[in-house]
């Protein structure tokens, strides 16, 4: 039901009608919903818009729609997964998702004196139905021996592990950071 709702022009509104209604109020946020394919250099504008729509409208607009719940009660956490940023390629989502780190770092900003955290998280190449066909057999071992300092790709758990610490109490003075969990992938310092 919510995939297809947060597609949807309307969509956040309603999940955020839905979720406020079910719960009372909110304390964490986490974005976490895309899509990727490589396009053209000259890539008609739907596709455009279907990427930026998707990877990073939707997750300003549901986050929108519940700031005033997180204001109200001066305290929360928003988390957004962010994806790889180091593009091979022209691909509307890699533009979507930066555009999402940096609009999370303004929002941390703002929030900030409100008690309200912002970070994104920025996964590897995480053990999932899509990974796996991407690097199917052997490939994936290859790959990560080849790329990845730990030697294999993580499991959905290590993200979910890094939103658990960033949405705890243990966190409450991190805010406007990027969290790279990919095994040592990134070669880049900083």
């Amino acid at each position: 039901m919510f995939e297809q709702d947060f597609v949807a022009e309307d969509g956040p509104q309603r999940i955020t009608e839905a979720a406020l209604s079910a719960l009372g109020h909110l304390d964490i946020l986490l974005n976490n919903a895309g899509g990727s394919r490589p396009m053209a250099i000259d890539a008609p504008e739907a596709q455009w818009v279907e990427g930026m729509t998707l990877n990073f409208d939707r997750h300003r607009q549901l986050t929108q729609g519940l700031l005033p719940d997180f204001l109200s009660r001066k305290t929360g956490s928003i988390v957004g997964i962010s994806g790889n940023l180091e593009p091979e390629g022209v691909n509307a989502a890699m533009v979507a998702k930066a555009g999402l780190v940096v609009w999370s770092k303004g929002l941390s900003e703002r929030l900030g004196p409100h008690g309200i955290t912002v970070n994104c998280i920025q996964p590897g190449l995480i053990d999932t139905a899509q990974i796996r066909r991407l690097y199917p057999g052997g490939a994936r071992r290859t790959f990560a021996e080849r790329e990845i300092a730990l030697r294999d790709f993580g499991d959905p758990e290590d993200v979910g592990n890094a939103v658990a610490f960033l949405v705890s109490p243990r966190a409450r003075y991190i805010t406007g950071i990027v969290l790279t969990v990919d095994g040592g992938m990134r070669r880049y310092s900083f």
